[in-house]
């Protein structure tokens, strides 16, 4: 018994670090698009879950369209370099910004690079928006629920936890259970023992919240159940991966 009880740990640990980085609001940009825009800031708001410039572009017919550029919190855009550059920008600049389109918001740009006035350029991203397929698949399923039927089973949420978790387990669909979980308003983070394996660092802050966490203690599960947490560590450290980062890019970030 020590020795399964050990070799779970082992494995969960292994699997709790995760180069995993925090991004906000991403999974809309297409990311094999490229859009330039030249105008004048209207509004510059630095801060969570990510900053916002609202930019006037005078079109070819001489109209005003209203642009909405999104970037970086203070956090990522810190540790990406651009800190002061996008910290800067402020009501009444001229700006050229090259960026990815939202999919379905009209004249929003990720953006990828700024261009000012007298030349200078400063590169945001190298990379561009597409996002892994895991994620964007939890995604598309969050966003069109019917297409989750069939995908898993229908499992009495007033079970124990880890009754619950065993089935989970003999799913085997971590992504679309994640999924179903967020569109019954009851998504919660697997923490064993008080580890939750899979999730970044710098989204720990998730794992604090009482109402999205379901934590088991391995004293108090049987021996089928420890066995099942054993062969299930993968899944499990998967489905807090993608559900922690999709958590931070769509509803609330870890400041």
């Amino acid at each position: 018994m020590y020795y399964l009880k050990s070799s779970i740990m082992i494995l969960l640990s292994t699997l709790f670090a995760s180069a995993a980085t925090a991004h906000h609001s991403v999974l809309h940009y297409d990311g094999k698009t490229e859009v330039k825009i030249t105008g004048v800031v209207t509004k510059a708001r630095f801060g969570y879950p990510h900053s916002i410039y609202r930019i006037d572009v005078t079109a070819d017919n001489g109209s005003i369209e209203n642009w909405v550029l999104s970037t970086e919190d203070p956090r990522d855009a810190k540790r990406l370099g651009f800190i002061d550059d996008i910290k800067s920008i402020k009501k009444g600049d001229s700006i050229t910004v090259v960026g990815w389109p939202h999919r379905f918001n009209e004249r929003e740009l990720r953006g990828h690079q700024l261009i000012y006035p007298d030349g200078r350029t400063v590169m945001l991203r190298r990379g561009n928006y597409i996002w892994p397929k895991d994620i964007l698949r939890l995604d598309r399923l969050v966003m069109n629920p019917q297409n989750i039927d069939g995908q898993i089973n229908d499992i009495d949420s007033s079970l124990p936890d880890a009754e619950q978790l065993m089935l989970w387990l003999a799913e085997g669909d971590h992504i679309a259970r994640a999924a179903y979980e967020v569109t019954q308003g009851r998504p919660r983070l697997i923490g064993i023992d008080a580890k939750f394996a899979g999730v970044d660092d710098l989204l720990t802050c998730h794992t604090e919240r009482s109402d999205f966490t379901m934590q088991l203690k391995l004293a108090q599960l049987n021996d089928a159940q420890r066995e099942k947490l054993e062969e299930g560590a993968e899944y499990i450290s998967e489905y807090n991966r993608v559900l922690s980062r999709w958590w931070e890019q769509e509803k609330s970030s870890c400041e």
